[in-house]
């Protein structure tokens, strides 16, 4: 079997068209919004930009500048370090749909030759319109004088439909005709507190791209641009990663998110997760070798603990101390790492330079008892096998292998 999956079945449907799917990062901006979350200083973040950019990340949401002062001089830091590093991301800034806003990222964007883009966000949904005392008309309004001052000052731009999930279809038609009129070149979906459900991604990307095709094909030739669709979605009910990978399946040109799902409330959606994803479906784009360290990383930058069980990047992610599961992985090293890989597991370790992990715990076997015994160099034999066991089972966790060579006497038979 090594080499090979052709004893693997499924009964997901074939992912389609995958290959095409763009990673926008927003853990420096978005996910620094988590109330617990630590704020990095600049020079970590450049350290983590480029960390992201190693894995094959495209564009990166880096910042507000218009927020404060210093916020305005850490974007053109980190742009002035993409452009001295020469890494190939482009750089993005959220700003409010205001001209004033709008401005500071122009300011940024004259002082290097790579395009830098703003992206400016509206409350579109009923609720967040009451809430606020805004009108339909003056929502229109704001997209439209934001579009206008951006495009004059030759800013690309895109607007994000915040809230967009629950916004009446009707109303966001409008929204997007309005974006797309004023030269919006990307509009972002966003599910800003993780309200979707899979097929209502699904639904209101192709509704999005529906509505900005035709408002693209009523503009005059010359100012006809095609307008890509971005999903950005938040995990309020754990369905962050679905949603998004339902969004892509649907059209989306491209998944926002971050990494660990930093963010704020229960977070964004977690980008090695969409990732791992993109990878089985066969897109060829992103180093899924680099994610683990990147994630280490941006987890230690932020002061954000990843927990044991957390997929792909969690420490008990590939470990198992079950008696019967040790057995059939033992087993599987005969047939290659494919195998030992995937018996008990649906993601390939190997593919994020990481590898099965055998432990001997309360719920453990012989064979996991054979292997801890051999990971620290010890005799492999009945008695000693017997008290690694006895000794695991007396407890209420696995054993560290410190505690097995305790157990056992420097001649490897038990002390």
């Amino acid at each position: 079997m090594s080499g090979s999956t052709e004893e693997l079945f499924t009964w997901n449907p074939r992912s389609g068209g995958l290959g095409h799917v763009g990673i926008e990062d927003d853990s420096l901006r978005d996910g620094l919004q988590g109330a617990f979350v630590h704020h990095p200083p600049v020079d970590v973040k450049k350290t983590l930009v480029e960390s992201s950019a190693a894995i094959g990340v495209e564009a990166a949401m880096l910042g507000f500048p218009s927020s404060s002062p210093d916020a305005r001089a850490e974007a053109a830091e980190l742009v002035e370090h993409l452009d001295r590093r020469g890494i190939p991301m482009v750089p993005r800034f959220l700003a409010l749909a205001d001209p004033a806003s709008i401005a500071a990222v122009t300011a940024v964007n004259r002082g290097t030759d790579r395009d830098v883009w703003a992206d400016f966000f509206v409350g579109c949904s009923p609720l967040r319109r009451r809430i606020e005392g805004w009108t339909l008309e003056s929502v229109l309004d704001r997209i439209a004088d934001a579009g206008s001052a951006a495009r004059e000052e030759g800013t690309r731009f895109g607007v994000s439909l915040e809230d967009a999930t629950r916004t009446p279809p009707g109303e966001l038609e409008q929204m997007v005709h309005t974006a797309v009129g004023v030269g919006a070149e990307v509009l972002t979906v966003c599910d800003t507190v993780g309200e979707s459900t899979p097929g209502g991604a699904a639904h209101i990307v192709r509704t999005v791209r529906a509505a900005a095709q035709q408002a693209a094909a009523a503009l005059p030739p010359a100012d006809r641009a095609e307008v890509k669709i971005w999903w950005h979605g938040h995990d309020d009910r754990g369905l962050a990663v679905a949603n998004a990978l339902a969004a892509a399946e649907a059209g989306a040109d491209t998944l926002s998110g971050a990494f660990l799902g930093l963010g704020e409330r229960a977070g964004n959606t977690a980008l090695e997760s969409v990732l791992m994803y993109l990878y089985q479906a066969g897109h060829q784009g992103y180093r899924m070798d680099r994610v683990v360290a990147h994630c280490r990383r941006l987890a230690e930058a932020t002061g954000t603990p990843v927990r044991p069980n957390a997929p792909l990047i969690g420490d008990q992610a590939f470990a198992t101390c079950t008696g019967t599961h040790v057995a059939a992985l033992v087993k599987a090293r005969r047939w290659g790492r494919d195998a030992e890989d995937l018996v008990f597991s649906s993601v390939p370790a190997a593919a994020l330079g990481r590898s099965q992990s055998i432990m001997v715990g309360p719920t453990s076997g012989r064979a996991a008892a054979r292997e801890a015994l051999a990971s620290v160099g010890a005799l492999i034999d009945d008695r000693n096998v017997d008290a690694v066991l006895a000794r695991a089972r007396s407890g209420d966790r696995w054993l560290e292998p410190s505690e097995i060579r305790e157990l056992l006497d420097v001649g490897g038979t038990p002390a």
